[in-house]
């Protein structure tokens, strides 16, 4: 496919991975945006079903295909397209989102003019189809500036907390190629919360926008619908990587005390449910002894079920 790269305004980056079922609807969704120049720049992550040929039969010049060498998850993708991006804003695009027609037109006309990252709130698609509501509040999402303290401060896990790292930023290319910012490959749950921490520890010219142009769709089998126990330890071993590399102001530092803690107590609650599973019920006592925090969170899976009992009841 060759590339139109002449007065590009926004990279769209969309890393796939088995997607042959619903790519179509995120590349046209980036497509067609309107009042902007765009290029679509799909990274299949050595996809074993047609996801290559479903991207292929889409005649349009503005797409570029890249097909990784080998599987290297959304971060290694997505750096494969960053590295091919010519826009001068860059955006991230899961291959089961999409947009609305107007979102990037609108992102940009928004933002500030020394701003490095545009964000806005998403709205929230269930598997039916058939609800779309915003996910998060005003209250939870403030507009205005965005800083790496309030990033960290809301990502936590087994939290009312809602995460702010489910947001796609716009990103500027030239901030991004300035310092160098990477995605984490090792990282396959998380990868976007740390790649842009470590733009705000760059830049404090993020901001978030009074506008909702981004559709998350759930779908069942989502990599982040099930959290395990590796990937706790990926997520520590990453936050202290993160803590090496940057020097961190006071209420970042104290930000990640908090969230150390969190994913700790995570860990724990989570080592507490394996034990059970096993049938290890002495050792899961003495965990939950030990680990009162942690054991505490074993209402989680009995709320679960009683909502599942209450839907069930209600019709």
């Amino acid at each position: 496919m060759t590339r139109v790269i002449e007065n590009i305004d926004v990279s769209v980056v969309i890393a796939a991975w088995n997607s042959a079922e619903f790519i179509n609807t995120a590349i046209f969704s980036a497509l067609n945006q309107v009042d902007i120049n765009v290029e679509v720049i799909v990274v299949d992550d050595l996809s074993t079903d047609n996801t290559i040929s479903v991207v292929q039969a889409i005649n349009d010049p503005r797409i570029t295909l890249i097909k990784n060498k080998s599987n290297t998850g959304p971060g290694g993708a997505r750096n494969l397209g960053f590295d091919a991006a010519n826009g001068t804003w860059i955006a991230v695009l899961d291959s089961d989102d999409e947009m609305l027609p107007d979102r990037l037109s609108k992102l940009l006309s928004l933002k500030g003019e020394e701003t490095d990252i545009i964000l806005d709130n998403f709205y929230v698609r269930n598997n039916k189809g058939d609800i779309l509501t915003p996910y998060y509040s005003n209250k939870e999402l403030p507009l205005g500036p965005f800083s790496l303290q309030y990033l960290i401060g809301t990502n936590l896990i087994f939290s009312k907390v809602k995460s702010t790292g489910y947001l796609k930023p716009l990103f500027k290319r030239s901030f991004v190629e300035k310092h160098s910012i990477r995605y984490w490959p090792e990282v396959r749950v998380g990868e976007d919360y740390y790649f842009l921490a470590s733009c705000l520890v760059k830049s404090t010219k993020a901001e978030v926008v009074p506008y909702i142009g981004y559709i998350y769709n759930v779908r069942g089998g989502s990599i982040s619908s099930v959290l395990r126990l590796q990937h706790i330890q990926t997520l520590l071993s990453s936050d202290g990587k993160f803590n090496e590399m940057y020097n961190l102001d006071t209420p970042s530092v104290d930000a990640q005390v908090t969230r150390n803690k969190n994913l700790l107590r995570a860990y724990k609650y989570l080592e507490i449910v394996k034990l059970l599973k096993e049938r290890k019920l002495l050792k899961a006592l003495i965990y939950s002894i030990f680990f009162p925090k942690s054991s505490f969170l074993l209402y989680l899976p009995i709320l679960k079920r009683l909502n599942l009992f209450r839907r069930g009841y209600n019709g």
